[in-house]
């Protein structure tokens, strides 16, 4: 009787084919066995679509309006321009004028005789002194001027009521709205001239007491508070002496200094 040899091979080669059978079986119930995770179902949502929004009939024309109106504007605007430089000046120098009042019956029949509008007169470089009746003098002067150049109006009793018209005057297209930087106003006496007009951006005015006290036009309104800054002040003194008081003449010349400041 043959011994049979013993191969171990054979052995290992036997394990090895069960366990690559087994691990293929187990292989195959975990694949059908596997979780599989539901499909999604969220549903895209499309980006809307912004909506048409259209004028009312009612709409559209409040809007030609509108547009009619600024068009206007600018007409005005443009034909002030092309005014200002047809009817000024070249001359590069500001326009700095102080005007008297009436001297009531002569020389010194009132105390002060007006001395103090021609003391600050003199006393601000470039400045002139006119008396209340010279108004038609003053607008040719500052005629006379670029039209980007300061106006200054110092004005007392008729003066100041004088530098009021005068301003008024200004105030046309025809003359291009000229703009006045500081109008300054003593106790006015006149045909109630309190209005300010638009063109002037600031106006000091100063109201005195006593006898002559019913004489003067009241406290100054500005036309356009957002054009124009107003300022009233009642004052101690009496009409004649209201230019002399040596605070009041520190407020006008430190005002003048400002408005001739470049901008």
């Amino acid at each position: 009787m043959k011994s049979m040899a013993f191969n171990p091979a054979s052995l290992y080669s036997t394990d090895l084919s069960v366990a690559s059978e087994k691990a293929s079986k187990l292989s195959e119930k975990t694949e059908s066995n596997s979780f599989k995770a539901p499909e999604s179902k969220v549903e895209k949502k499309e980006t809307p679509v912004a909506a048409r929004v259209e004028l009312s009939d009612k709409a559209k024309e409040l809007k030609k309006e509108l547009a009619s109106e600024i068009a206007k504007d600018l007409s005005a605007s443009s034909k002030a321009e092309k005014i200002h430089g047809k009817k000024f000046g070249n001359l590069e120098k500001p326009g700095i004028y102080f005007v008297s009042g009436f001297n009531w019956f002569g020389a010194g029949s009132i105390k002060g005789n007006y001395d103090g509008i021609k003391d600050m007169a003199e006393a601000v470089e470039g400045a002139k002194h006119f008396d209340w009746d010279e108004q038609e003098e003053i607008i040719e002067d500052i005629k006379k001027r670029k039209s980007d150049q300061p106006i200054i109006l110092v004005g007392h009793s008729f003066g100041g009521d004088g530098v009021m018209e005068i301003a008024q005057t200004l105030n046309t297209i025809d003359n291009g709205f000229r703009k006045i930087d500081l109008l300054v106003t003593l106790d006015s006496v006149g045909a109630d001239n309190d209005i300010v007009p638009q063109n002037v951006k600031r106006n000091l005015n100063f109201l005195a007491q006593g006898p002559y006290e019913f004489l003067n036009d009241g406290p100054n309104i500005a036309l356009n508070y957002e054009r124009t800054d107003v300022k009233n002040f009642l004052r101690p003194e009496e009409h004649a002496d209201l230019d002399d008081a040596t605070d009041i003449q520190i407020e006008i010349l430190e005002k003048i200094e400002e408005a001739l400041k470049p901008a």
